[in-house]
């Protein structure tokens, strides 16, 4: 007996050209928006760190990431460095945040993220984004 992909995992499997990477070092949020990206139709990767961000980056090279900004490895704005000296200017990034500084929401737009969103994470305002992206 063949098993059969639920119409959401079908939509994400013919988009994979049109990845989104969640990079997170919290792993039931990053599981949860994964999954939510994944039942909106969207192919979603994860990482749990800047290393293996970096290394997801080079093996799918999707069109879009969302980061967290408060990583305990490497931050979201260092992240999002490294992404746009790799990667250029080809990639979306979204940073997620749970900080209400302007230094932190500022820090994340020199490092050339395209938007900053905060936690607790307004879905309707991601799915307005990310139509865009894919």
């Amino acid at each position: 007996m063949l098993w059969e992909c639920p119409q959401h995992h079908k939509a994400a499997l013919m988009n994979q050209e049109e990845a989104v990477l969640v990079v997170d070092d919290d792993d039931d949020w990053r599981d949860t928006l994964q999954m939510l990206l994944e039942s909106d139709g969207h192919y979603a990767l994860s990482a749990s760190s800047a290393e293996e961000a970096m290394s997801v980056m080079a093996t799918h090279q999707p069109i879009c990431v969302i980061l967290d900004l408060g990583m305990p490895d490497v931050g979201g704005a260092e992240l999002a460095k490294r992404i746009r000296s790799v990667h250029g200017t080809g990639v979306v990034l979204i940073v997620l945040t749970g900080s209400v500084e302007d230094a932190d929401q500022d820090d994340a737009e020199r490092a050339g993220v395209d938007y900053v969103l905060h936690k607790p994470l307004d879905m309707k305002r991601l799915r307005d984004i990310l139509p865009r992206v894919s």
